[in-house]
């Protein structure tokens, strides 16, 4: 789940989904756009190859019409000149038919131009017969010479007894250059002839392998529902694309359009939705808090009797979160002490199952000077203050903001409660003069800016100072920072009496084993202390 959810997180893989989207984007608007000029295409193709099938619409209706007045009309005895007579008459009809013949059974005997034939011609076996009620027989591409016209070749229907040959249709198959026709002749049997236009149109529509519009041709098929004629329609999708390249190019510039505002919406969305604030605020729970613990170590005996509790937050891609990234998020969103409240629960969790039998604990905690609330704080650290015998708690008071004017009631009401209150960082943020002479708290914790302030420098300078001032107001005082043996030494030669101390020298922050481990009950140095708790030797 984590590697799931650091796709989203990583600026490098949201590059990558905000140029999937914007290309997956791209394809679908051209996609669509494809479609709908494929759907046009389509329309334009049937409505061409609809034009040049309406020929072969009328041809079958006037071979049906003129089969009807053969029937109604030519009623002389077969082969007779009234008979020859009667057959002309119908030839002069607009329909352009106009060589008839008497066949019954498929047996020609006579025709409008040879009155009677020596021997009656079997036209053998029809080719197909048309289907409906006209019930009318085709012999394709018959040889004509039997009736006058040599060299000739055409059609002929036989609607019994009489038969007409069908002469082969000039049809114009005008169309755009992109656009190929091919008429042909079906029969209910699957057989067919090719009868006009591109050959092989009919092939590839009846072959599955021939590729469709991947192999860059459109086809369709638009027969008379009624007759044996189709017309095979088949598009050249380059070149139609190449005569609309203007269409095509205005179709991709809002495929561009469109993708860049879907990646922009999206990217909007997956920022918002998996910032770092929208994480921290939706998942900060108990199980996404992780403790640290620093060790506060008594300067005049070495002994390590308490501890700073350090909060860091599990991020939900299990990367651990430091608080200079998350605590202006807890205030700005009125999360203080919610935060406050999980940082103690699993401190206490920790530190109550692990801490040596014996062993009572000095806990330090820092809240925020909103929170200064006895009620709610005794209630927050009440599981600390059922076990007496092992801990005491202490109270660090950031300066992020100003202390509220109840701030003096209420850190009397914790102290009678049982908790002591520090001031934090004393040094930066609000009047701590001010607040150092006004607030009755139990102690002051001195900047790590002094203690870790280059040798020489103003700070450095400042830090004997600094100390002699919390020394006068008779306050417990902690120096953080202390980096170095030297400046741990140089604490320890100070006149005014310094109580604790804190830094990277003694320990930084352990996770519970190592600081349980670092929590050694014999009388051993600080170096021994730094080998079991698995820490880097500093040498002094």
């Amino acid at each position: 789940m984590a590697k799931f959810v650091s796709v989203f997180i990583s600026p490098a893989y949201r590059r990558f989904i905000a140029l999937l989207a914007w290309t997956l984007t791209f394809l679908v608007a051209m996609g669509f756009a494809g479609s709908i000029a494929l759907q046009q295409t389509s329309e334009t193709m049937e409505a061409e190859a609809g034009i040049v099938a309406e020929h072969f619409v009328r041809l079958r209706e006037n071979l049906v019409s003129t089969f009807d007045v053969m029937h109604e009309t030519v009623t002389a005895a077969p082969c007779t000149p009234a008979f020859a007579e009667q057959l002309r008459r119908v030839a002069y009809l607009p329909d352009g038919l106009n060589e008839f013949l008497y066949a019954p059974g498929g047996r020609a005997q006579c025709s409008t131009r040879i009155d009677r034939f020596e021997q009656p011609i079997e036209l053998g076996h029809a080719d197909f017969v048309v289907s409906g009620a006209t019930g009318i027989k085709l012999w394709i591409d018959q040889d004509l010479t039997f009736v006058g016209l040599s060299g000739e070749r055409g059609s002929i229907a036989l609607s019994e007894p009489f038969a007409t040959v069908v002469p082969h249709q000039q049809v114009d198959l005008g169309s755009p250059d992109w656009l190929s026709l091919q008429v042909i002749l079906r029969s209910g049997d699957a057989a067919w002839w090719h009868r006009s236009g591109v050959e092989g149109i009919y092939d590839r529509i009846l072959d599955p392998q021939a590729g469709g519009v991947l192999s860059g041709r459109l086809a369709t098929l638009v027969c008379d529902e009624n007759g044996p004629h189709c017309i095979a329609a088949e598009a050249d999708l380059p070149v139609l694309l190449g005569a609309n390249l203007d269409l095509v190019a205005v179709a991709a510039l809002l495929a561009v359009l469109v993708a860049s505002g879907v990646t922009r919406f999206t990217n909007g969305m997956i920022a918002s939705y998996w910032s770092f604030e929208a994480r921290f605020r939706r998942h900060l729970d108990a199980g996404s808090i992780v403790c640290a613990y620093q060790p506060v170590m008594e300067l005049e005996t070495g002994e390590i009797n308490g501890c700073e509790v350090l909060a860091r937050w599990r991020d939900v891609d299990d990367r651990i979160v430091f608080p200079d990234r998350f605590i202006d998020i807890v205030e700005r969103n009125g999360m203080t002490l919610r935060f406050t409240e999980l940082v103690a629960q699993r401190a206490f969790e920790e530190l109550s199952a692990t801490l040596p039998e014996g062993k009572r604990l000095q806990v330090n905690f820092n809240i925020f000077p909103r929170d200064l609330d006895s009620d709610r704080l005794a209630r927050i650290f009440s599981c600390f203050a059922s076990q007496p015998e092992r801990f005491e708690v202490v109270l660090e008071i950031i300066e992020s903001d100003q202390i509220p004017p109840n701030a003096q009631r209420e850190i009397e009401r914790l102290r009678r409660l049982g908790i002591r209150t520090y001031i934090d960082d004393f040094g930066t943020g609000y009047s701590n003069m001010q607040n150092l002479a006004a607030l009755s708290v139990d102690g002051v914790k001195l900047d790590r800016a002094f203690a870790m302030a280059p040798d020489n420098s103003m700070m450095a300078r400042m830090l004997s100072h600094a100390v002699e001032m919390i020394h006068a107001t008779g306050r417990v005082m902690v120096v953080e920072g202390v980096e170095t043996a030297e400046r741990l030494a140089l604490l320890r030669e100070m006149s005014a009496r310094i109580d604790y101390v804190q830094g990277y020298f003694i320990s930084r922050p352990l996770d519970i084993a190592a600081f349980v481990a670092f929590l050694t009950p014999e009388p051993v140095s600080l170096a021994e202390r730094k080998k079991k708790a698995g820490l880097e030797v500093v040498a002094a």
